[in-house]
């Protein structure tokens, strides 16, 4: 039997996250709690529900159909998740006339997903480079393992590219069954100071650290590292500069990119009846960011690009 997994969607037309012509994974579940999340809705690894208010009507069948009373018309939070049965009532969903209701995530084999990816194979043969392919992402790929595993391995089977985006924060053993299954690697490296990591994300940064150095050791593709940009945190050169020092003796590592913040999250949460603490925040300017990347070019070593390598 194909191993199962939890995801979100696939993207089929992605043109970043890899190179060439990509289907892009949103995997679900994820171990760091970042104060910035993207993507808040794969955090959890269970099938949930959202509320998009710019799709309401206002028609009022969602609350007549809450047998326990979650919903609210006039609350500022549409859905009291203390109350809400979530994907096992679902009654909101069903009765909803414009789609404001959905559920996010569901449950899919190896097998289906490879079958799914594969019918795009031309495009991806054909694409930049002839490198287009699979990008697994999420959440974190490496929450669900053996799933991630599993896919990886039915596509280079198929001679399809392969690439994973991680935190790599999982034990060394399972994250090699899936990165030694992957063409080309996306890391993230957040911040230096694991006191600062651990405020930011929820844990210690020394786990990533050590397991980039070794994959280092171990892995032959090619690692592309991202440093997520978030005012006020990390965005200082004091630590980009120590975040260079640190992957300079890495050789596996080819390129660093620079994401700037990303200010359009805030409707996600809203989705999600969930306070977003950075909301107001705002992104960094186009000359701070020039000065950051003089940083990285100075060590003459790194392919540098801001806002995305793709």
């Amino acid at each position: 039997m194909s191993v199962k997994g939890i995801i979100k969607n696939v993207d089929e037309y992605a043109v970043h996250d890899g190179p060439g012509a990509r289907s892009l994974v949103f995997i679900k579940g994820c171990f760091l709690r970042c104060k910035w999340c993207q993507n808040p809705e794969l955090l959890d690894p269970r099938p949930e529900i959202w509320f998009q208010k710019h799709r309401c009507v206002g028609c009022g069948k969602c609350q007549e159909a809450c047998p326990a009373g979650a919903i609210d018309l006039q609350a500022e939070k549409r859905i009291d998740r203390t109350k809400c049965r979530g994907v096992e009532c679902a009654g909101c969903v069903e009765v909803c006339p414009a789609k404001a209701y959905e559920i996010v995530g569901y449950e899919i084999t190896a097998d289906e997903l490879h079958k799914w990816i594969a019918k795009y194979k031309w495009f991806y043969d054909n694409s930049k480079n002839r490198k287009g392919g699979v990008t697994l992402s999420g959440g974190e790929p490496l929450y669900q393992p053996e799933f991630s595993a599993e896919v990886l391995r039915l596509c280079q089977e198929n001679s399809i590219h392969t690439c994973v985006e991680s935190c790599l924060y999982q034990r060394y053993e399972l994250l090699w069954k899936i990165v030694s299954k992957c063409d080309l690697l996306i890391c993230d490296v957040k911040h230096m100071d694991s006191k600062k990591h651990k405020e930011g994300t929820g844990v210690s940064n020394e786990l990533i650290l050590e397991t980039l150095k070794r994959l280092c050791d171990d892995y032959r593709g090619e690692i592309y590292v991202h440093i997520p940009l978030i005012p006020g945190y990390n965005d200082n050169k004091e630590n980009v500069a120590q975040t260079l020092e640190f992957l300079h003796p890495l050789k596996q590592v080819v390129g660093v990119d620079l994401l700037p913040f990303n200010i359009f999250p805030a409707a996600k949460y809203e989705a999600l009846s969930q306070d977003w603490e950075l909301e107001g925040v705002k992104t960094q300017t186009h000359d701070y960011l020039e000065k950051l990347k003089r940083i990285v070019d100075s060590y003459n070593r790194f392919q540098c690009t801001i806002g995305g390598k793709w």
